[in-house]
């Protein structure tokens, strides 16, 4: 499994390119881009994934990167072509050790996670962000 998973991939309105990353720091999951460098715990992540996440439908393939996280977690990202989709689309899915994986659309996650990590930080720093 490699060490870090791409999460979302967008173009921001300048018309450059950005990319999120995780990756696991110890016991807790490293959030990366150019704007959101911070970590969540394992816990915080099933939490978004929990709230965002739907079942994944009977006969999906778990393919795709995955990055296994502590407590036998881990962080697929999938891409899957719903029938209700015009073209492909990229999921995130959690699998957990006590239930089933929960498929959520990768963009969603990752802006809910970039979030939580630009919070924290300006919660730790609260002159920085007020410049």
């Amino acid at each position: 499994m490699p060490r870090v998973l791409l999460l979302d991939e967008r173009i921001l309105a300048d018309g450059r390119h950005a990319k999120t990353f995780a990756s696991v720091a110890g016991d807790r999951v490293q959030i990366s881009d150019d704007d959101a460098n911070g970590e969540l715990s394992v816990h915080a992540v099933e939490r978004v994934m929990v709230r965002y996440g739907r079942p994944l439908a009977p006969g999906i393939a778990l393919d795709g990167e995955a990055l296994a996280l502590p407590g036998g977690f881990c962080l697929r990202r999938l891409r899957h072509h719903a029938p209700v989709d015009a073209e492909a689309r990229d999921y995130l899915v959690w699998e957990r050790p006590d239930g089933e994986p929960l498929a959520a659309i990768a963009t969603m996650v990752t802006a809910a996670l970039r979030y939580l990590v630009l919070r924290l930080a300006a919660e730790q720093h609260p002159q920085e962000s007020e410049a």
